[in-house]
């Protein structure tokens, strides 16, 4: 009895792409519509911008005023801390928003002159975002809302131990 000669799937698929490819082309038709806007990836880099902007803003109070490094490192480091974990959930060119940019450069931050009005500019960017974040737990899925619940959660704490050292 004669032996069947096996062909893989990848041959029998890769030797008919040359054919199949010039038939979906689309010559004549109007250009496919773009896909539409992952409502859930347009709050992760919304999220990731506030970050980066919070970063910003602690870093020019620090720099501003020295003397509040201690009080205020540590909230630098959980924001550090959000920003990387927000960015391991960002795919870029995952297909899931074929024409997003990466996130915004963060925005340059003026401080106050003095320390205690540096650290209620804190607060109230704290506060901001926190509540940006709580606002944002209704429209994500499950896993990414669990996230911003708790970085929300983290900067609410931060506003008030920031409201306790002024």
């Amino acid at each position: 009895m004669p032996e069947a000669s096996t062909v893989s799937r990848r041959a029998v698929l890769g030797g008919t792409a040359g054919i199949a490819l010039p038939a979906l082309g689309g010559c004549g038709r109007e250009p496919a519509a773009p896909p539409a806007l992952d409502p859930e990836l347009t709050i992760l880099v919304g999220a990731i911008a506030a970050e980066q902007d919070l970063i910003a803003l602690y870093e020019a109070a620090r720099g501003a005023h020295a003397d509040l490094a201690a009080r205020i490192d540590p909230a630098l480091a959980h924001h550090r801390e959000h920003l990387a974990v927000l960015r391991r959930h960002y795919v870029p060119g995952s297909g899931r928003l074929a024409s997003s940019a990466p996130a915004p450069s963060p925005v340059v931050q003026r401080v106050p002159g003095d320390p205690s009005g540096a650290l209620a500019a804190l607060r109230q960017a704290e506060s901001r975002a926190a509540a940006a974040r709580a606002a944002e737990v209704g429209r994500a899925g499950p896993g990414l809302a669990q996230l911003l619940a708790s970085i929300g959660a983290c900067e609410a704490g931060h506003a008030a131990a920031l409201a306790g050292s002024a």
